[in-house]
């Protein structure tokens, strides 16, 4: 069988074990939506298949990005760090001249409760993400093509993938497999006949990919791109402790609620793009 054939089998593979599975998980997760169950199980078969086909190639750990080798504590802290700080500043320039608005009151628990969220959520995304859309698709189309193809193929593949949503999909209140089999077709809708309304958001997501993946290739390691994606989605989550955002935006420069969707802030995403260049110009930091 050709890799072509198989790479298509695979998905037939998640997609129809997802189909099958729902169904039968719903009555014991009753606390979750059954959308919720499908997409999660969709993408535990998906990282579960990279790391198959990484341990049948007998990749190193490093080979994937994970090199510990390197100051790997120091990309990794640098990181978080720049992903919190750009974040940070998209919202400090946005409540002085654009619709963010700083919350009133603001609650101690809702700030550790957030806190803590956000910590467990930019750890998981970072590892999970950057493992299987740097680690494993643009290691994979490296190989394949010049790098800044690879670079740009494997950003718009990550752009597109946060918009494969089923939730305009109606679900009954007792689902069954066929309705799992409408929310595996539902995915691409978005994509397909909402262009216009999703373009702002891709365009955004398709350079915080560029981002991400500048910082993998300067220093080899995914250390450095877990750790900006993980403190990104950390502020994200924490912010919304202090901050609002308004959805009535006059000035378009500053998007609607994501933080990636207006001009401003892809300015910003560029310069932090720039910046990650510019520290790391060699090819490898020790």
């Amino acid at each position: 069988m050709s890799k072509t054939l198989k790479f298509f089998a695979v998905l037939i593979a998640i997609g129809a074990a997802s189909v099958l599975l729902t169904p039968v998980l719903g009555p014991f997760l009753p606390m979750f939506k059954f959308e919720r169950i499908f997409n999660r199980l969709i993408m535990i078969f998906t990282v579960a298949a990279a790391v198959l086909f990484v341990r049948s190639r007998r990749w190193s750990l490093a080979e994937c990005g994970f090199d510990f080798s390197c100051a790997w504590r120091r990309l990794l802290a640098f990181g978080f760090a720049t992903g919190a700080v750009m974040v940070l500043a998209i919202s400090v320039i946005e409540v002085i001249w654009g619709p963010r608005y700083i919350r009133h009151p603001m609650l101690v628990s809702d700030i550790v409760q957030r806190f803590l969220k956000g910590m467990i959520s930019g750890t998981v995304v970072g590892i999970v993400e950057e493992f299987f859309f740097r680690g494993f698709i643009f290691v994979q189309l490296e190989k394949k093509m010049k790098t800044w193809i690879a670079v740009c193929a494997a950003s718009i593949f990550y752009s597109l993938v946060h918009f494969l949503d089923n939730g305009q999909i109606f679900i009954p209140q007792t689902p069954g497999a066929r309705d799992a089999l409408r929310l595996l077709v539902g995915y691409v809708e978005p994509i397909f006949f909402q262009t216009a309304h999703i373009l702002p958001e891709a365009v955004g997501l398709f350079l915080f990919g560029i981002l991400l993946t500048v910082a993998f290739l300067k220093t080899r390691s995914l250390f450095l791109p877990i750790g900006i994606h993980a403190g990104t989605v950390f502020m994200i989550k924490w912010e919304a402790s202090f901050v609002r955002k308004g959805y009535d935006v006059s000035v378009p420069w500053f998007g609607n609620a994501p933080h990636y969707d207006g001009s401003l802030e892809w300015a910003l995403i560029i310069l932090t793009s720039a910046f990650i260049y510019w520290i790391y110009r060699t090819k490898r930091q020790s």
